[in-house]
């Protein structure tokens, strides 16, 4: 009997967390209607919804997909559906996956905020203290003392029309052009070069050990997972500095 009364109060207890969540949940979205801000769904005198005019995407993922929202450590919205714009730099967000494109907003940007879309973790950092000209990165690995961040830019090129009738209309165009960072436990960005060769002089006096290891491991610094691998190794080295 003392079992069936425990099993009764957890499934008690379980339902009533759920439920709080996605009153939470709703709160928060719905507060961000208060904002009276709208997502830049065109840009580039592209219409972002029709997705038969353009080629690639403006999103790191064209779909919604579920998600949280964090504040700090703060679960603020659990379960959203969440997607981010890289042309606009904007975090998009409605209440679930079957909710209305139409009813979808940004999210407010700030520091505190930072969003997990499945396993993507997104975090804002601001500039020079300012959240005008801060972004949206992508935090690829956590390390001890060396983060690495990717900030996921896309190169866009405009529609051409055909200048003769034996010619085709040329479709506007979104390219990825990712840039990837170290970042220090001081929160000072280090930019990585895109030629592999001028990646290592990140590493500073360390660039040595690190072109030893990378070649002793044939990796590719271009690629982003051996990219991780040689800074998980740089993170264990003793006295590191960039």
């Amino acid at each position: 009997m003392k079992k069936y009364v425990v099993l009764l109060f957890l499934i008690f207890w379980v339902g009533n967390l759920l439920v709080a969540q996605e009153t939470q949940t709703r709160r928060f979205v719905n507060s961000l209607y208060q904002l009276d801000e709208f997502i830049k769904r065109q840009d580039k005198f592209v219409d972002y919804t029709n997705t038969d005019s353009y080629k690639g995407t403006p999103y790191n993922n064209p779909s919604f997909l579920s998600g949280n929202v964090y504040d700090k450590n703060k679960l603020l919205a659990s379960n959203v559906a969440l997607r981010y714009n890289a042309m606009a730099d904007e975090i998009e967000i409605k209440e679930s996956l079957e909710t209305p494109i139409s009813k979808a907003r940004p999210l407010p940007k700030s520091p505190d905020i930072y969003v997990k879309i499945m396993q993507a973790i997104f975090v804002f950092v601001p500039y020079q203290g300012g959240i005008e000209g801060g972004g949206y990165f992508q935090v690829l690995y956590e390390g001890t003392k060396v983060d690495v961040f990717k900030k996921l830019n896309k190169k866009f090129y405009p529609a051409k029309p055909a200048k003769t009738s034996i010619t085709r209309d040329v479709l506007a165009k979104f390219i990825d052009n990712p840039v990837y960072y170290l970042v220090s436990e001081n929160g000072k960005f280090y930019e990585l070069p895109s030629s592999r060769s001028k990646k290592l002089k990140v590493f500073g006096k360390n660039e040595a050990l690190i072109k030893k290891y990378v070649a002793e491991n044939n990796l590719n610094l271009n690629e982003e997972e051996d990219l991780i691998t040689a800074v998980k190794y740089f993170n264990s080295l003793k006295n590191i500095e960039l």
